[in-house]
């Protein structure tokens, strides 16, 4: 053991510098034993600085960035050339040795505990538990990627997973069918029961007067509703009539919901508010895009759409 006389460390044997201070050890280190009170320091002889045998690095050791020698983590400086090791990198486990489990370190002193067979067993059976899991996915994935008929039966059954899947959190709507049909005020030609008849070709025309153009519309039983597709217009002469700007929607509940349209031909999809339990609603024409050849306000078609009853 060298006592570095400058800082007090004990540095190892044949260390050069030492790892507290740096100072080179030759110069400022004496060997550590007993010394007498009255025996007289003997003077170091001038020693021209030898370089140390090189320290093969180990895992976890700090790697000089001066000379490339390996140093335990707890020295500051290398123990070959005295460089500072503040920037040093630290020496990794190889790959094959970080992914094999490696044998548990023990303190000094204690006694290992004796492992049950029955310990034992569940080991093994963990143990080739993953590696039969690991060579199955080895070969699913040669199977899928090698195997056209293969893989094409796994895309599909993971479509009709996702499907599934989606089915539980996404609501689907189906077409609800209107009992009766009825309007505020109508032209002969175009009544109201050309808005809800499933052709875009024919609509229906409501002359303007003091009262709100509205289409009553009943169904046989309580539904709820969720979305609305309006096409607006004359089908034919779109600009030649009014168009709804706005539609608001009272329920027989007692609630209603307000509906706001483009001015633009086409099908137009809205979802439903406050829908829940009707069986009759009133479709309110609240405001309308004006027209320079006509009063008429004209609604092509009206779909309704209700929450799938499964």
């Amino acid at each position: 053991m060298i006592v570095c006389q400058t800082c007090g460390e004990h540095n190892a044997p044949n260390t050069e510098f030492c790892g507290n201070c740096g100072d080179f050890l030759k110069w400022t280190g004496a060997q550590a034993g007993p010394v007498r009170p009255d025996e007289p320091r003997q003077q170091q002889p001038h020693h021209r600085p030898q370089q140390t045998l090189r320290r093969r690095p180990q895992p976890g050791d700090l790697i000089c960035g001066q000379c490339g020698s390996g140093n335990v983590a707890t020295r500051r400086f290398c123990a070959v050339c005295g460089h500072t090791l503040v920037d040093a990198t630290v020496e990794r486990q190889p790959w094959w040795k970080r992914w094999r489990k490696g044998q548990k370190v023990r303190e000094s002193g204690s006694r290992p505990r004796r492992v049950r067979t029955t310990t034992k067993v569940r080991q093994g059976v963990g143990t080739a538990v993953r590696w039969t899991l690991a060579i199955a996915v080895l070969l699913f994935a040669c199977l899928y990627g090698f195997s056209q008929p293969f893989r094409s039966s796994v895309n599909t059954q993971a479509i009709q997973a996702k499907d599934a899947v989606a089915g539980i959190f996404v609501e689907k709507w189906v077409p609800v069918r209107q009992s009766a049909i009825s309007a505020s005020q109508e032209r002969p030609d175009h009544p109201a029961g050309l808005a809800m008849d499933t052709d875009k070709g024919t609509f229906w025309a409501a002359q303007t007067d003091p009262r709100t153009p509205a289409l009553t519309i009943r169904f046989d039983r309580k539904t709820d509703l969720r979305r609305m597709i309006v096409y607006s217009g004359d089908p034919e002469k779109y600009l030649g009539s009014q168009r709804p700007q706005r539609l608001t929607l009272v329920f027989d509940t007692g609630k209603t919901d307000d509906i706001t349209l483009t001015d633009a031909p086409g099908q137009q999809e809205h979802a439903i508010e406050n829908g829940d339990g009707v069986q009759q609603v009133q479709v309110l024409v609240a405001g309308v895009y004006p027209s320079t050849e006509s009063t008429d306000t004209v609604i092509s078609e009206i779909e309704l759409f209700e929450k799938q009853v499964k």
